[in-house]
């Protein structure tokens, strides 16, 4: 694909981060402002586009679990990389070495992937949007914040753990409009014309919202100091997110096979791009705020070069 058509699909994407971001310094918008935008999209505007996909598809046929099997085997890989690298390597706590994991193997699907690939690949990426949201948000992420809670919290059982984790996480939006769009699909209930409407209109708005959200939280942190503390675990989490993680799922899809050529592309550029952005607010909570804004803040600026080198990789 020429330089120029690859730069059409990635350019506005950046554009309307640097927005965000340019909007957040120079005070046209403050910090609540950019919060209060980025819970609108997490508990409704994203999940009003996982819930619309999902349900309007017929997941008996279009679920593919080997795109799914692949997308988590090679999440996994990034994950556990990055986990003994920071546990085991730099001999960093255990808690600190599973935040560090989620941020190698989680993408951000809905505010910066899905934007990219639905330019890229038209409807298509609504097919492998939500089963990129299951494996994150009902392997990765549980995973990780189940490892950060027992290393925190020592002699408590990893199946308490777990279980707290488990009934945390059950509560999110995102995590509910994931089962409620799977049932309706399964059941092939339709959504109702009044409220298919208003579910779109709240879905056309992610996107966008989501995109000058990262933007604003970049810079944000970049301002505040809390994207200070640069340490040898912030490169290994990058390269991580931005090198093995795309390669160690491409690795997946060939090695397992079978997968349509057009999901496996949208896959490996999902995965070469940059963690979620509520990433440092996990890390606070662990003690690593510092370092996760770090690994954001690098990821995202990074990101622009790696997800144009990949589209450019993928499409051929």
């Amino acid at each position: 694909m020429p330089i120029l058509q690859m730069l059409s699909l990635t350019v506005p994407i950046f554009l309307l981060i640097g927005l965000g971001a340019i909007s957040a310094r120079s005070g046209l918008i403050e910090e609540k402002q950019v919060e209060g935008l980025a819970a609108f999209v997490l508990n409704f505007a994203l999940p009003a586009l996982v819930l619309g996909a999902l349900a309007r598809q017929d997941l008996g046929r279009t679920f593919d679990w080997r795109y799914v099997a692949a997308y988590a085997g090679g999440s996994l890989v990034a994950f556990l990389a990055v986990f003994s690298i920071l546990r085991f390597g730099l001999k960093r706590p255990f808690s600190s070495a599973a935040i560090g994991g989620m941020g190698g193997a989680t993408s951000n699907t809905g505010f910066v992937g899905f934007p990219v690939t639905s330019l890229a690949f038209g409807s298509l990426a609504l097919t492998a949007m939500p089963l990129n949201m299951m494996v994150e948000n009902m392997l990765i992420i549980p995973l990780a914040l189940a490892l950060a809670e027992w290393g925190k919290e020592e002699g408590v059982s990893v199946g308490r753990t777990v279980v707290a984790t488990a009934k945390r996480l059950s509560r999110t939006p995102l995590i509910l409009a994931i089962l409620l769009g799977a049932v309706l699909s399964l059941l092939h209930v339709p959504i109702p014309g009044v409220i298919g409407t208003a579910i779109d209109m709240l879905a056309k708005a992610s996107a966008p919202c989501a995109l000058f959200v990262v933007g604003g939280t970049v810079a944000i942190l970049g301002a505040s100091g809390r994207a200070s503390g640069v340490a040898a675990e912030v490169g290994w989490i990058v390269a991580t997110k931005l090198l093995l993680h795309p390669l160690a799922v491409a690795a997946a899809f060939y090695l397992i096979g079978g997968t349509n050529v057009g999901m496996e592309r949208i896959g490996i550029v999902l995965a070469s791009v940059s963690m979620v952005t509520v990433y440092p607010i996990f890390g606070a909570r662990y003690g690593v705020g510092g370092i996760s804004s770090m690994a954001l803040v690098s990821a995202t600026a990074i990101g622009f070069f790696t997800i144009t080198a990949t589209l450019s990789i993928v499409l051929g």
